[in-house]
Formats: structure tokens, sequence, C-alpha cells
């Protein structure tokens, strides 16, 4: 409470928004330009200790090398006169996924293929710079509402396909990258033990609870009984001591969320994608997060997004539905072509069957009408 009202740098800190295990998180506003921001102070037992400060400082390093809209935004950096360190961050006016899951109990299905898509995207672009978070769990996950900007297919109770505007979406966050490990050497010296459980048990992969090294798939597992946490309201695995907890990662098979939770909507892809998320043996989990990815697009149920997953009898859209453009038209005819015809001689065949086609159709805008004839005198010029 004693740093409360003060000035941290440039920036006022106003409130407590939450502890950690290496620092407290307050709001705060930048005294001049009167920015809100978050700003993460070290433990002040921790700032004599060189590691738990070069700890501290790779969360700020990691966090902000990653630069992805998905992981929290870290501004700015410094120590203070009684040698504390701090870090700044965007501030975000938000809820965690546990309040979420803790005051609503499960997400929806498709309110959760959507949260964990991004956690994908935002973990992908982590990994991608050679960090692994190590603690994911819904406390590390910032859910800000934003306006709707898809559209949702939804099956109505007369088994009717019905499409809607999307009112407000999830967008996600990820914090918290106190444990990341970093796989690429920025030196801040070594920083993990070998034997060393970190993170947190009910989301923590068998590989971490057994203290050995981990990668990228390690954070796949994690985000696997994250899926299943907001699929079903409640973890895979529970008991009353943490290290009993480790040892069901270690040893037990994860629970069908579909039996787990039978009155729930999970379908069998969503399932898949968790119990595979979730294999014990690293190297048949997925084996980065754009696999992982993948599938989710293929698990949403009776409700979707339009631009995901059209519904029966809806017509396709996204890339597969685009018109191509005239010179992969161009391309597909060489390829299918089995004339004697000369490259040069395909090429004016093709553009004029396409101008043909093009201006019966009646559907050029004057400027494609202008490009076309452009491309046809080009030719001719040519020949």
């Amino acid at each position: 409470m004693g740093r409360l009202g003060t000035a941290v740098g440039n920036y006022r800190l106003d409130t407590i928004l939450g502890r950690g295990g290496m620092g407290t998180v307050y709001s705060g506003e930048h005294i001049y330009i009167k920015k809100q921001v978050a700003v993460k102070v070290l433990h002040p037992q921790f700032a004599r200790y060189p590691e738990a400060v070069n700890r501290f400082l790779r969360e700020a390093r990691a966090a902000s090398s990653i630069n992805h809209p998905n992981i929290v935004d870290v501004t700015d950096f410094g120590v203070l006169q009684d040698g504390l360190v701090y870090f700044v961050m965007e501030y975000l006016d938000g809820v965690s996924l546990e309040d979420v899951i803790e005051r609503d109990g499960a997400v929806e299905l498709h309110r959760a293929l959507n949260v964990a898509n991004q956690m994908a995207l935002a973990l992908e672009a982590a990994h991608a710079q050679g960090v692994v978070h190590r603690d994911l769990k819904p406390d590390n996950i910032m859910l800000l509402q934003r306006p709707g900007r898809r559209d949702l297919v939804r099956l109505g109770p007369d088994h009717q396909w019905v499409t809607e505007r999307e009112k407000v979406y999830d967008f996600v966050k990820v914090l918290d990258f106190g444990i990341a490990k970093v796989l690429q050497p920025d030196g801040l010296g070594a920083e993990t033990v070998q034997g060393a459980v970190f993170g947190t048990p009910e989301y923590m992969s068998p590989e971490a609870a057994r203290g050995e090294d981990v990668d990228a798939r390690a954070d796949v597992y994690s985000l696997g009984v994250i899926l299943f946490d907001m699929l079903t309201g409640r973890p895979p695995f529970e008991a009353p001591a943490g290290n009993d907890v480790l040892q069901m990662h270690i040893h037990s098979p994860p629970p069908s969320p579909r039996e787990f939770a039978p009155h729930r909507e999970i379908t069998e892809g969503a399932e898949r994608v968790v119990l595979r998320a979730m294999l014990k043996d690293p190297s048949k989990r997925y084996q980065n997060m754009a696999e992982l990815r993948e599938d989710i697009a293929h698990a949403y149920g009776t409700v979707t997004y339009r631009r995901l997953a059209p519904a029966p009898g809806e017509k396709v859209r996204g890339p597969e539905a685009r018109t191509k453009r005239l010179t992969e038209e161009i391309d597909d005819w060489f390829k299918t072509d089995n004339s004697a015809m000369s490259i040069e001689q395909a090429r004016m065949l093709a553009l004029v069957e396409q101008a043909d086609k093009a201006f019966s159709s009646d559907q050029l805008s004057p400027d494609e009408a202008e490009r076309l004839a452009d491309a046809l005198d080009k030719a001719l010029d040519d020949e």
C-alpha cells in the first residue's frame, strides 16, 4: 500500500490490480501525457538477487520482443532509486478468463474456440521468437470486449440456420511471461534449473511436471488443458495437493470432455483438439500452434463464424470463392493446354477468351475494362 499515489519514473501509481510471485501490478497514469498504463514493480525481497532481477527483466523483454496484438505490450522499463525495477505495460480494460469461468462456469463452444485460436496465434508468434511461456493458465489470459466484426451462423430451434451480426467478441491478451523459457541466448544468464518445476500444477505439461527441459509443445499441452477448462468449467485434473495434480498430468490419461460435461455442446472435433494437445508424449501432440489452429477451424458446432465455416446450403466464402485474377486464369490455361501453340499464341488466345467472357458478363468496372484493353493492346503489339 505504501507506493500508492507515488511516482515511479514518469508514472503515478493509483490502485493495485494484482499481485504475483514476482511483483505487484498497479494501474497508473503517465504524469505528463495522462495516458493510463499498468506498472509492474518487482517485489522488494527480490531486488538484491540478480537472478530474480534478470527473470523480471526477461519477462519485459520477452513480451516486448514478440510484438503481437494478442500479447500484452510492454512500453517502458526502469530502475528506482531504492534499487527496485519496474516495467510499464498497456492498460487492459477487461476480465481474466479465470474470472469468467469462476463466474459463469463453462464457456460456449464457439466462444471457447475463438479464445483458444487467438491464444494459439499469440503463442505461435512467441515460439517463432524462441520464447516458451511455461505458465499458461486462465488467470494469465485477459479478455477485452470489442465490437463485433463477423457474422454468426446459428442453428435455430426449428433446425434452420440463422445468420446474425456478432455484437461483441473477446479480444485475447496473453500476460505474464515471468517464467518464460527463452530458447535463444539473451545475455541475461541461465534461467532454467534442471529438475526445477515451474508453472501452475493444474495447467502444466507432463515434462514440466517432471522438471524436465521443455519446448513449445509444453505450451500446446497447457492450451489443451485451458480449452478443456473452458468447455467443461473445470480443469481435467484436480486434487487437494499440487503434487497429486502433477502426478495425474504425468500418469493419468485425460478424461473425455464430452463425457466429463455431457450437458455441454462439445463437438467431436473440439474433443479431438483437446485430447491430441494433451497427449503425454510431446512427439505425438500438435508439433506447433499452426497445426492446432487448423483443427480448431473444424471444431465448431451449432454456432460458427461465417468466415470459418458456411452453414449447409450457403455459398462458400473466403479465399476459395474469390474470382481468379487474369494472370491466374492464364497460368491455369497453360497447365491444361495440350495444343501445339507457342506460349505467345496461347497467351493471346487466353487473353481474348477472358476479355470476351468479361465484357459479355457486363461485370467489369470502367477501370477494369481499361486495364484489360491495355493488356490486349500490349499483347497485340508484342505480336
